[in-house]
């Protein structure tokens, strides 16, 4: 009896002790499961303020991001309050088309923030100051092509571009393409902002092709009034022989095609040849190059080629090494452009389309007369000498 006693003791004492590793043994699972559900991105924050364009700017910055498993290029889920989520690209610039959402990393932000690009975010996620922001990850690298092809980055260095000539380090060049005459038309990046380090060189550029007549689509007077310029650069801006037209990146807005039609409504009343700029020299310039190209006759190919310069003046990119990118970028921004000015619906119609005749029917049927037409192009297409 005493050791049958002995012996249900033992027994009971190893089946506390099973029981106790087998506890323990769900709470380890447990405490691992929620470990791996933690490793799963998701960061929680609040709606810090909003910016003057209508951006939701978030207590949570690129490094939380990065800590908590994020990158760039990723796709993300955004929730507030716990309402519906909205999924959206991560990005650090607006490589999105106009209404969409995007989540935002820029450095001029004490935060990430969220907009729908353009436009800025509807009413009812306006006014939210403090209230919970949830972000879950959607899609690892669901948008990393668009990144890496969008995200490049340029720099402001000479000497980091022994390979180009002054004149394509300034981004400047002649436009030839359809029957626009030679030395008459000219793109470059900014002639009168040394932001970027290359207006002396566009201003020597301007000078040496004899530049008389500037359309600047990105300054207003009172930025002009600021910048120190190079003396032709300044000789320009104060004989009265710049035209400005300020305007966003979104050839689809009505304020953009206004000032656009004022300005080129202007343009051959004003002595050739004329020089197109914004700051880079790249998507505002590229899309008015673009209209006035097709404009005159050039083919789809002569838009995409010349437009694709920049893009190699930048930062090396050619077609034939790099055509994953230089597709994504005909995609995301010139194909867009000109389907809006052509009227087409389908960009695998831009090919086959008669750009004259299409981009002569947007220019009078949005404010330009068929006189203002003709002057326009008959400025373009006769020879200055």
């Amino acid at each position: 009896m005493r050791r049958n006693y002995i012996f249900q003791k033992i027994l009971a004492a190893v089946l506390a002790i099973a029981a106790l590793a087998a506890m323990a043994g769900v709470m380890t699972a447990c405490s691992d499961n929620d470990d791996n559900h933690s490793e799963e991105p998701m960061l929680k924050g609040v709606i810090a303020s909003y910016s003057d364009y209508g951006a939701a700017i978030l207590n949570i910055t690129e490094a939380d991001m990065t800590k908590a498993g994020f990158a760039l290029g990723d796709n993300i889920g955004i929730t507030v309050d716990n309402k519906a989520e909205i999924v959206m690209p991560y990005f650090d610039g607006y490589y999105i088309a106009n209404g969409e959402y995007v989540c935002l990393a820029n450095s001029n932000y004490p935060g990430i923030f969220f907009t729908a690009n353009n436009i800025g975010l509807p009413q009812e996620l306006r006014g939210l100051e403090g209230h919970a922001v949830t972000i879950r990850m959607n899609k690892k690298g669901g948008s990393r092509d668009v990144q890496e092809a969008m995200g490049m980055r340029y720099t402001n260095n000479r000497d980091d571009y022994p390979n180009l000539s002054d004149e394509a380090y300034a981004n400047a060049r002649m436009v030839r393409a359809g029957n626009i005459a030679d030395g008459v038309l000219h793109r470059s990046s900014s002639p009168f902002s040394n932001g970027s380090n290359r207006a002396y060189e566009v201003s020597a550029y301007l000078e040496n092709n004899g530049v008389k007549t500037v359309l600047n689509l990105t300054d207003t007077e009172e930025k002009m009034m600021g910048y120190e310029m190079p003396a032709y650069s300044r000789t320009l801006w104060e004989g009265g022989n710049v035209i400005l037209c300020p305007v966003k990146t979104d050839p689809t807005s009505d304020d953009y095609n206004n000032r656009l039609i004022a300005a080129l409504k202007e343009l051959p009343t004003r002595s050739a040849p004329y020089d197109v700029h914004c700051m880079e020299g790249k998507d505002r310039t590229g899309y008015v190059c673009a209209l006035l190209e097709g404009l005159c006759g050039a083919t789809y190919d002569e838009m995409v080629a010349d437009y694709l310069i920049t893009y190699y003046n930048y930062y090396g990119i050619t077609p034939e090494k790099d055509p994953d990118v230089c597709n994504t970028l005909l995609r995301l921004n010139l194909n867009p452009c000109l389907m809006h000015y052509a009227g087409v619906s389908d960009e695998a119609q831009l090919p086959q389309v008669d750009y004259a005749k299409a981009f002569s029917d947007y220019l009078l049927s949005h404010g330009m007369s068929r006189q203002q037409l003709d002057a326009l192009v008959n400025a373009l297409t006769t020879s200055n000498g």
